[in-house]
């Protein structure tokens, strides 16, 4: 998914803008989408396979940031790890702005 911050003299906003009606792996495709924007990450997430008892369980989530990989994660869990990625990022970025050391 193509997302774009649009910047206003009121603040900025993402266009296309979140679509409560989406199904959750395009919500979580849009939310990647953000934050690859904001940070400059490479960001991907996919369905996970994720079996117990021998059965499909549906509604969980994989995250690859880079080479780094973490899952399965419920729809929530998903979320709020790529929003912790997207703080990480901006809060390092803060620090080594005005420390001047290197990361």
């Amino acid at each position: 998914m193509i997302v774009t911050r649009v910047h206003e003299a009121s603040g900025s906003h993402i266009e296309p803008p979140l679509d409560q009606a989406w199904n959750d792996l395009t919500k979580l495709t849009w939310q990647v989408a953000v934050v690859a924007l904001d940070t400059g990450l490479d960001i991907a997430v996919t369905e996970a396979k994720y079996f117990s008892k021998g059965v499909r369980q549906q509604g969980f989530y994989n995250v690859v940031v880079g080479h780094s990989s973490i899952g399965p994660l419920s729809f929530r869990s998903t979320w709020d790890y790529l929003n912790g990625v997207s703080t990480g990022v901006t809060q390092a970025t803060r620090r080594h702005a005005t420390t001047r050391k290197p990361l």
